[in-house]
């Protein structure tokens, strides 16, 4: 065998090598993918911190990483802490008095005499049966359940809150440096490699700053219902639909359906139907019309990209899929616009939303490679 050919398949051999070698490292890293896209999300948002710090603290990286991820630990653990242990207490209470709710003999009865004149009129106790009781109790218990599930995902929660803090300090100590290699090593056009970045840097801004201005818009309007429905300690119950509106798919509706049921349940028809009817079509509309103008203000994708890549990503990869999805599709859209203006010489795609407003400090700020990380100055 001669010479080129041994180095040919000596390039064949560690090629297979190193694409097994990604697979199972992708393999390895998936788990934590959420955490880590996180606390990177969190890091492009709250970088202008970490740069203050170093300004102020030359030479003392770690400890400016250190206080940066303090920060944005505070900054997300004590709404968390605060709202989860209000939320206890109201749970603790409603569950103790659940079982006697649920024995009482007079439901259909009541439930007639409290709807609307124009709607009992043409409602007979007959014609609700003991199927309407089973199903109201069954949404009750039902919704319980799925409170309680809630609650206790906490130690899940526990453990991918750590992984995140552990990516957020090493991003903030060494993203700079990560990001100088990663440009190194990529065979790709350090332009294109400069363009992806960018997007990433707007997916994260527009990500986490439409969905927290979502959901405080949905708290709030939940809130004005639940004032309305007269139900006790609302700013509690407003504040958790804050926290709710960040779950996919299910969102407040795992709080004002499970209180629509109690309110029922406990003969306040008309205020539970107004309550369900106001969580449907106004807190929810809220959500769907909202979230994707606001997620897309700062990502080049029309809102109907965002709509779709939002949802789909979550049926997709699940709750991750809210990060994903619109990540995805914007790196997908970007290509689509390399391609179209390095290799067909055409202009912007019809679908590009108007120019948005100039990069932040924070985007700018993690696109530049200092000098003293230059790819002339990085050791392979």
């Amino acid at each position: 065998m001669s010479a080129a050919d041994s180095k040919r398949w000596s390039n064949l051999v560690f090629a297979g090598l190193f694409a097994l070698a990604i697979v199972l490292f992708s393999r390895i890293l998936l788990p934590f993918l959420m955490p880590v896209l996180l606390g990177g999300f969190l890091v492009v948002l709250f970088l202008p911190i970490q740069n203050f710090l170093s300004r102020r603290m030359k030479g003392q990286a770690a400890l400016c990483a250190a206080l940066s991820t303090l920060t944005v630990f505070l900054l997300i653990l004590l709404p968390l802490a605060g709202v989860g242990w209000l939320v206890g207490r109201e749970l603790l209470q409603v569950m103790t008095n659940l079982p006697a709710l649920l024995e009482r003999v007079d439901l259909r009865q009541q439930f007639i005499a409290q709807l609307p004149p124009a709607l009992g009129h043409y409602v007979r106790p007959e014609t609700l049966g003991a199927e309407t009781e089973k199903a109201l109790v069954s949404v009750a218990t039902g919704s319980a359940s799925i409170l309680k599930h809630a609650v206790g995902l906490g130690s899940a929660f526990v453990i991918n809150l750590f992984l995140m803090l552990v990516a957020m300090y090493y991003f903030f100590l060494d993203g700079r440096r990560l990001y100088a290699e990663a440009v190194r090593l990529i065979p790709l056009d350090k332009r294109y490699v400069q363009a992806f970045s960018r997007e990433f840097s707007d997916v994260a801004h527009g990500i986490v700053y439409g969905n927290t201005v979502t959901a405080l818009v949905q708290g709030a309007v939940g809130l004005v219902g639940m004032l309305v429905a007269g139900v006790p300690h609302a700013g509690v119950w407003g504040a958790a639909m804050v926290i709710a509106a960040l779950v996919p798919v299910v969102g407040t509706g795992l709080i004002w359906v499970p209180i629509s049921a109690l309110l029922i349940l406990s003969g306040q028809v008309r205020e539970g139907i107004f309550l369900a009817a106001w969580g449907a079509l106004v807190v929810g509309t809220v959500d769907n019309f909202i979230r994707p103008r606001l997620c897309g203000s700062r990502m080049t994708l029309h809102p109907l990209l965002v709509f779709l890549s939002m949802f789909g990503g979550v049926a997709v990869f699940g709750m991750m899929g809210m990060l994903v999805g619109p990540l995805i599709g914007s790196l997908f859209m970007a290509m689509v616009r390399i391609y179209r203006r390095d290799f067909l010489g055409l202009t912007q795609p019809a679908l590009t939303p108007p120019p948005a407003e100039p990069p932040s400090d924070a985007a700018r700020s993690i696109l530049e490679v200092p000098t003293s990380l230059s790819a002339s100055s990085v050791k392979t």
